[in-house]
Order: C-alpha cells, then structure tokens, then sequence
C-alpha cells in the first residue's frame, strides 16, 4: 500500500532516510523523476544511500502512473512515492493515476527566479501553476519537512 505522496526535489535525503521512512514504516521508496529515470549515474548515486531491506525503484510518471493501483493494492508493500518537483506529480496524475487525497510538500529549495514560503519551500511559477492544479484537484497539500514538524496547509499558503 501507499503509506505517503512526497514532491522533495532532494529525493532521498536524512529527512526521508531518518524521519518519514520510519515514521511510515515503509519498506519500498518509488523516485517518481523524468530525470532519475533515464540517468544511471543519479540512479547509482541514490541507490548507495538507503540502507539494506529498503527496496528503491526510479519511475517516470507514465510508469509510476500504470503501476500505482497494484502497488497500492499490495498489502505486504508500504511505500512512499516521492516526485521531484510538482511538475512530476502532475505528469503522474496526467497519465492516469488517482489523485491522492493528500500529499506532503517537503523540501523544494531556493534558487534564483523562486518564491520563499518558508524554511524549506521556494517555488518557481511553474510550480506555483502545478500546485493550484493539485490543490484544484482536491488534494490537500501538507507542508512540512518531517513528520514532527507542525503541519501546514500549503492550499491557504498558497492562496
């Protein structure tokens, strides 16, 4: 089953590894990355930083999107799905996949040309755009970077 919807553009990283991971007591990490998918080099890199017992598979949307209801539907599975940017969720919802009812928006971190809506959440007008379209969607949008974190919504950050 999916036991959490991540967009954190670091993907694997000591907030996942040490906080949710745990926390969600997950044992499959899907990377939902256009980019990931088709760099082994990246892939390797990720690869070497989840511990043993932790299965990893990279996905684009379209295969992320054909393989989510089995997944899902799989109840010896707990997994995590986290995309890289909220360009990749969409292209996830895009190809078919059911919307989550909510999705935690960790890490999107700063760099020139983005919007600062906190410690951890910096957005580019693309993501702003794809994010309306989730929160038009229905999909709750929790804001924070780790499972002890208070929760925000992004929705009314957003506005």
């Amino acid at each position: 089953m999916i036991v959490l919807y991540r967009i954190d553009n670091r993907l694997i990283h000591g907030q996942v590894l040490e906080g949710w991971m745990p926390f969600a007591q997950a044992d499959t990490v899907v990377l939902v990355s256009e980019e990931y998918a088709k760099d082994e080099a990246r892939r390797q890199l990720l690869s070497g930083a989840v511990g043993a017992g932790v299965r990893l598979v990279f996905q684009n949307a379209t295969e992320a999107a054909a393989g989510v209801a089995s997944l899902d539907a799989d109840p010896l599975v707990r997994a995590i799905l986290i995309f890289a940017s909220p360009k990749d969720m969409l292209a996830f919802l895009d190809a078919g996949a059911a919307a989550p009812r909510e999705v935690n928006v960790g890490g999107i971190h700063y760099a020139i040309s983005r919007l600062s809506l906190g410690r951890y959440q910096t957005f580019s007008e693309e993501d702003k755009g794809a994010l309306g379209r989730l929160i038009k969607m229905g999909i709750r949008l929790d804001a924070r970077a780790t499972p002890w974190d208070e929760s925000v919504d992004l929705g009314a950050m957003l506005g």
